[in-house]
């Protein structure tokens, strides 16, 4: 049941371009999308978390450190969201599935975190995906939107990072969540008014596009892996998280009739297996050292599930 709501966890966040899209092909903004997607998804996650009689309330300096974070996390949704306008939404989400990469680069540029051959072939291997999605040397993606997407997950990386420091103890993952909602919407709104793009829900398709993103892609992708992690653990839910590209990439072809070409497909595979490598790498090491009878090192709690 684990693995089952870990698929569906992160194949919930593979459609976010399901319902944001539409939205900005309809003329507006991706701040205001954000701003609606975290206004419906705090009040749904806040639903949730007061049936499950979990903790809300949280000290002043962690809500304070949950704000400041939530800061980055916004920013990494909000240039993804204008990826979207540079690149096909299934190369963008892959692009930005690159974060666990990078929290690993972090953890060893600033928390002396060990290099190793695992972490260097991944590098490789990111790299490469890269490359294979610009379209090598023809280059039929625009390095814009790569940049875009490559900042994008750098502030989530750099949100995640932040989260592990802080060490907020006193409520639940859940409640962690809504809260980066909560604050996120904030930044959102006040984004999309001094930008004076803010707009009102025009019409039921909206609205109905907004409810969607923000209950599918938020309340219910993360209820369901708070549920896996307790159930199979945060490396082997972070591990299936590989299906967030591909849902994207699947909806991008099938719904928006994005190209489907071999470079698109390959590069979407190697990046996977760049992930993929840095998050069960360590796993299978010091599994395969246990069973050759050494003492093997107990492989530390993943820092790559998402948080929204």
């Amino acid at each position: 049941m684990g693995f089952l709501l870990a698929l569906l966890s992160s194949a919930a966040f593979g459609l976010i371009p399901l319902f944001s899209l539409p939205l900005m092909q309809g003329g507006m903004s991706a701040a205001c999308v954000l701003f609606y997607r975290f206004l419906f998804g705090s009040l749904s996650l806040g639903l949730i978390i007061v049936l499950r009689h979990e903790r809300l309330a949280a000290p002043a300096r962690e809500l304070g450190s949950l704000a400041l974070f939530s800061i980055m996390y916004a920013l990494a949704a909000l240039l993804m969201f204008h990826g979207f306008h540079y690149l096909p939404s299934g190369v963008a989400a892959t692009l930005q599935f690159l974060y666990p990469l990078m929290v690993m680069l972090i953890m060893i540029l600033f928390f002396h975190e060990r290099f190793s051959l695992l972490t260097a072939a991944s590098v490789a291997l990111a790299i490469l995906g890269v490359f294979l999605l610009g379209g090598g040397e023809g280059g039929h993606i625009g390095l814009t939107g790569i940049a875009l997407l490559l900042v994008s997950a750098l502030c989530n990386a750099v949100y995640i990072c932040g989260l592990h420091v802080a060490r907020i103890r006193s409520i639940s993952g859940l409640s962690i969540t809504f809260w980066v909602l909560f604050f996120g919407m904030a930044a959102s709104l006040l984004n999309a008014v001094l930008t004076d793009s803010f707009v009102w829900l025009h019409s039921w398709k909206e609205a109905s596009l907004a409810v969607l993103l923000a209950v599918i892609t938020a309340a219910f992708s993360n209820l369901t892996l708070v549920l896996a992690i307790r159930r199979i653990g945060s490396t082997l839910a972070s591990i299936l998280g590989v299906m967030e590209p591909l849902t994207a990439v699947a909806v991008g072809i099938l719904v928006f009739h994005e190209p489907a070409t071999a470079g698109v497909f390959l590069g979407v595979a190697v990046i996977c297996a760049a992930v993929l490598l840095v998050l069960a790498g360590p796993l299978v090491l010091s599994r395969l050292h246990a069973g050759t009878g050494g003492k093997g090192r107990r492989p530390r709690k993943s820092l790559h599930e998402p948080e929204a």
